[in-house]
């Protein structure tokens, strides 16, 4: 059965076949997402109990699966750096650095912008013109 289509005078009967369909899918997709999230979890366990750390700090399990073409599961270790703002605010304070650190950001401030509109500072042409609207769709099924 096609994905599309193009026939603009689609009987109502292949629009069921193809909406049946849809949900079919989805329904499917939804439980092969929670079942694949559920045998994560377990193959996770597995690794902890059974796995043994490598040089790097991950944790592995060998399983030398032929028919996946798996040697190993891993429970990788990824390590990332996050700027730690507090942190960095005191030591550049005691540093004397904060000054030469930091720069002066002006951001509007939507709440004032409000308050100048209700006390008729600005206009509903202003308004709409600094809060377009944007406009998305979503196809929803509409039950009975």
């Amino acid at each position: 059965m096609p994905i599309i289509n193009d026939s603009p005078d689609q009987n109502m009967d292949t629009i069921k076949r193809e909406l049946q369909q849809y949900v079919t899918l989805k329904d499917e997709a939804e439980a092969i997402t929670e079942r694949v999230t559920t045998i994560k979890k377990r193959l996770t366990a597995y690794i902890e109990d059974l796995g043994e750390p490598n040089e790097k700090g991950s944790i592995v399990l060998p399983v030398e699966d032929d028919r996946t073409g798996t040697r190993a599961i891993v429970k990788q270790r990824r390590v990332s750096k996050q700027f730690d703002e507090n942190t960095a605010n005191d030591l550049l304070k005691s540093k004397g650095l904060f000054d030469t650190c930091t720069t002066t950001v002006t951001m509007l401030d939507q709440d004032a912008v409000m308050a100048a509109y209700y006390e008729g500072k600005l206009t509903d042409s202003d308004i709409d013109t600094m809060f377009p609207e944007k406009v998305t769709w979503a196809l929803v099924l509409e039950k009975k």
